[in-house]
């Protein structure tokens, strides 16, 4: 199998080999930093007036890379840098092989040490805000004592201060973006909910102080991490694993009862990924059972259709299934060709807009807290969750200075479409096979998708 060119944006990962610095390509056949490409460029002419007082032995990496220019120069040429080297396209497939290996030892290495780092971090974050909480709650609690024994006017009662609101311009629905209407898309708004009421109109508390958010987004983050599959670290190594056209064949040929069964498996193993990010997520538990199944019910599939586009192939269309990377004509045996064409084009759409992980475990939480479900019981709490996840989604894009990703998400009735697909398709599979075929699902992807007549419909719309 021939190696895959090294695009120009994986090189960069490579520190710059002078001083250590972030690179940004190959510059005179060296991998190096804007700043030693340029001190290569002005010094290489001039080099034998340069000078070193200090035996010539000067260690260059980014802090004394000014130092010493004789040596800075010494080691530019010593590592390879000529006005004479061969530019990277044409560099033999030799030195492709160790640069491609030294790109995924670079990016194995960023990743291990960032999952280290959130790994040693956020629980102590976590602890801190709850130690900060604590002694909010105390110090309130104090204060009430003190204005109760503090004499007032006759006849007055005091009132405690006020909540903050919810900032103005956040709605409270399913997905945190602009009205399907006004953004000209699906403008059907069922499974949405409303804006949140203010306090004194019907209900629902305000939404607490920035430290209940803090804590919230933490416990939402931790969860995705531990409930996502693979995980992004693992992502790189699939990322040149594809079917041969034997393999392909081979699915395609199929019955299209084992091929359902397949999907299903993988479909059902994602939902109870999906099941364990929500009984860790702060407040989702203390909701009643009955809420909990509902939402559940209603969200695990949107969750799933949403965490796909975390495994796709941006550059190919394709989308990792089973460990390697595969095309819509894999699942041809399925007989739902639309189906599997909407499923790829919404991943595919989703994976352009280069979402974080942050970003889609916060996602994956409004999908599944929203207040618009129908059969909710306390439908003002899972109102407040969601508010305070709408405002955490907003922060962190204010964050990161991604503000524009709110206008381009799909609308909620792209996912209540692709979910309704789903299930119309699924009939239509048992219509046309014994029932002996749906049976085989596993028994959630029953309860989800296929229920028994008699217990009544599936509970996803």
């Amino acid at each position: 199998m021939p190696v895959p060119r090294v695009p120009p944006a994986h090189i960069e990962v490579i520190p710059c080999k002078i001083c250590g610095d972030k690179s940004s390509g190959v510059h005179y056949g060296v991998i190096s930093c804007e700043g030693c490409k340029g001190f290569f460029r002005r010094s290489e002419r001039r080099g034998p007036s340069l000078a070193c007082h200090r035996g010539q032995r000067c260690d260059i990496d980014r802090a004394t890379r000014t130092r010493c220019q004789h040596c800075r120069l010494q080691k530019c040429l010593r590592l390879g840098m000529s006005r004479d080297a061969v530019k990277f396209g044409r560099m033999s497939k030799k030195r492709r092989d160790r640069l491609q290996a030294e790109v995924r030892e670079q990016l194995e290495k960023r990743e291990k040490n960032r999952e280290h780092r959130e790994h040693r971090e956020q629980p102590e974050q976590l602890e801190q805000l709850e130690h900060r909480e604590d002694r909010e709650k105390r110090g309130k609690g104090e204060q009430r004592e003190q204005e109760r024994a503090a004499p007032g006017p006759p006849g007055v009662a005091r009132c405690p201060p006020l909540s903050p609101a919810v900032p103005a311009g956040c709605p409270s629905r399913a997905w945190p973006a602009e009205e399907a209407t006004r953004r000209g898309q699906d403008g059907d708004t069922a499974g949405t909910a409303g804006p949140i009421p203010r306090a004194g109109t019907g209900g629902v508390p305000e939404p607490p102080a920035g430290l209940e958010i803090e804590l919230l987004t933490q416990s939402v983050l931790l969860s995705h991490r531990a409930t996502c599959h693979p995980r992004a670290e693992d992502l790189q190594g699939h990322r040149w694993a594809t079917f041969s056209p034997e393999e392909i064949r081979a699915y395609q040929s199929q019955p299209a009862a084992e091929m359902w069964q397949r999907c299903a498996r993988r479909v059902t193993e994602a939902i109870e990924r999906v099941v364990a990010f929500a009984k860790r997520l702060r407040g989702f538990l203390q909701l009643s059972q009955h809420d909990q199944i509902v939402l559940l019910k209603a969200g695990a599939m949107e969750v799933v259709l949403l965490r796909m586009c975390r495994a796709v192939d941006a550059a190919t269309g394709t989308v990792l299934f089973e460990g390697k990377l595969a095309g819509p004509e894999l699942f041809l045996s399925l007989g739902c060709p639309e189906l599997v064409a909407s499923v790829f084009d919404f991943a595919r759409g989703l994976s352009a807009l280069r979402c974080s992980e942050s970003e889609l475990a916060l996602l994956s939480a409004l999908l599944l807290l929203n207040a618009g479900r129908p059969w909710l019981q306390d439908r003002p709490r899972v109102a407040r969750l969601q508010g305070q996840l709408d405002v955490a989604f907003r922060l962190l894009l204010r964050r990161t200075r991604r503000e524009g990703l709110l206008a381009r998400l799909p609308a909620p009735g792209r996912l209540r479409a692709l979910c309704s697909q789903h299930l119309e398709q699924l009939q239509a599979f048992r219509r046309r096979h014994p029932a002996g075929a749906s049976a085989a699902f596993p028994p959630l992807y029953r309860e989800l998708f296929a229920p028994d007549p008699a217990e009544g419909p599936a509970g996803t719309r």
